[in-house]
């Protein structure tokens, strides 16, 4: 059985689903900052309750009975988001993200003590990944509740990248449990922290831009991550997907008007040439499918 569900995946619907992780976070991060008059939890209310509407409405209302794994996604996906939310409202959508780059270490750490193998290009993928974020690192402002905001959100991503490959559910099955898990975290909080919800705040352009960023940002989103964690190694997909790093700096200066420090920028790009070189190391590898069946 093991082997058939390997034959079953393709390296390139996995990289499809990196660029589409790529694409969708540079589009719907910058968004938490563009948006202030929000607070993150609140915008975790839209981000996470209308992809899991979306999920419902396309599992026809049968939610099924789900494994422990799928609990476990619902569980971890609310706590990555509201780390990275409140790290990016705390101070910015660049640095949040040079922290959350990090993430393949997570994963590394994890594959080691589960005794997992790692193939030497991940491991020097992983390396130079590092250095480019300890360079980044030093440049710009620091903020405290920023960097524990994203320290916090890279542990729980880092876990939750562990889980999408241990699920067996449907897509949309993990869809929906985890993105109403999220939209009911942020509405926890939200209650918690008493800000007021402005009614006048909802006028249609608002509330086109708030269907949007959920749909793209959370639906979209979520299923590009389904495919690349579907198809690639969970290392090296964890690595690949932190080219949203880049997407989203260029996202938020174009919004925002966010600018980074010459030691950020050349960090981003040494930690994105990582995962270049990544790509194109998986590229190869799925064209000679025959050579990997037989190892």
């Amino acid at each position: 059985m093991e082997q058939n569900g390997a034959e079953k995946k393709s390296p390139l619907i996995g990289l499809v689903g990196v660029v589409g992780i790529w694409v969708t976070a540079g589009l719907a991060l910058p968004f938490v900052n563009v948006r202030k008059e929000f607070t993150p939890e609140q915008l975790m209310v839209f981000r996470g309750f209308l992809p899991a509407l979306i999920a419902f409405v396309l599992l026809r209302g049968k939610i099924g009975k789900v494994d422990k794994y799928t609990w476990l996604i619902g569980l971890t996906l609310p706590l990555a988001t509201l780390g990275l939310f409140e790290g990016i409202r705390n101070w910015g959508v660049g640095p949040t993200l040079i922290v959350v780059t990090g993430t393949p270490v997570v994963n590394f750490f994890i594959g080691r003590f589960l005794k997992r193998p790692v193939s030497d290009m991940t491991i020097t993928s992983l390396i130079i990944m590092i250095c480019g974020v300890a360079l980044a690192c030093k440049g710009g402002h620091f903020n405290w509740p920023g960097f524990l905001w994203s320290v916090e959100g890279t542990i729980a991503n880092g876990i939750l990248y562990e889980l999408f490959a241990r699920a067996k559910t449907k897509p949309l099955q993990k869809c929906f449990f985890s993105c109403f898990g999220m939209g009911a975290l942020g509405l926890l909080l939200s209650f918690a922290d008493a800000t007021p919800w402005v009614a006048e705040t909802f006028t249609l352009p608002m509330t086109l831009q708030l269907v949007t960023f959920a749909f793209v940002g959370g639906f979209l989103y979520w299923i590009a991550n389904q495919a690349a964690f579907k198809h690639l190694e969970t290392m090296r997909a964890s690595v690949l997907a932190q080219g949203e790093t880049p997407a989203a700096m260029i996202g938020a200066y174009l919004l925002l008007g966010e600018k980074l420090s010459m030691n950020q920028w050349v960090g981003t790009i040494i930690a994105l040439a990582a995962a270049v070189s990544l790509v194109y190391a998986t590229a190869k590898e799925a064209k000679e499918p025959a050579a990997v069946a037989t190892t």
